[in-house]
């Protein structure tokens, strides 16, 4: 974390003390709402990163993202509603998003072979090509970051924690 990225973390951690203050009538501070707040701070420098890394290729990260999940399908193929339900974004944004790698050339409409009525969308051999290419310097910056953060020990802790805290949160869903 760099001291934009640190400040920015502790007037956010300081913005939302007072707001809280301020709705609660003065009284507890944040208590266990700090953590969600930092976990959201976390989640959009963590975002922002991704996309200052993915940016030299004309990416955002959540095209990558939506590339990845198309790559990861056995056959290639997916509709963008089944893009929309994995990745978490809205319908629209979906469309938009693939609208835009369409554009690129990175993605491709195909057919549905059982519906008529249905598109969905395949990575082309340019996509292939540079996921290829972008995915390992991904994967690089991010073994770096994290040695560089956290002990092993450490690490192994926090994704034992974040896994739990996912099984938890899917289990309220």
């Amino acid at each position: 974390m760099n001291n934009r990225e640190r400040n920015r973390s502790v007037q956010t951690m300081a913005d939302a003390e007072r707001a809280h203050r301020r709705a609660t009538g003065g009284g507890g501070g944040l208590g266990d709402v700090a953590i969600y707040v930092l976990m959201r701070t976390c989640n959009i420098m963590m975002s922002e990163r991704a996309s200052r890394l993915l940016e030299p290729h004309g990416l955002t990260a959540m095209g990558y993202i939506t590339m990845m999940s198309l790559y990861s399908r056995p056959e290639n193929l997916a509709n963008p509603s089944e893009l929309s339900d994995v990745t978490g974004e809205t319908r629209g944004n979906m469309t938009r998003i693939c609208d835009d790698l369409v554009d690129k050339g990175w993605m491709r409409r195909v057919p549905n072979a059982d519906d008529r009525r249905r598109v969905d969308l395949s990575l082309t051999d340019a996509g292939m090509a540079l996921l290829n290419t972008v995915a390992p310097a991904m994967r690089a910056q991010a073994d770096a970051f994290y040695e560089r953060t956290f002990s092993k020990a450490e690490k192994a802790s926090l994704q034992l924690l974040l896994t739990k805290f996912s099984a938890a949160l899917a289990a309220e869903l």
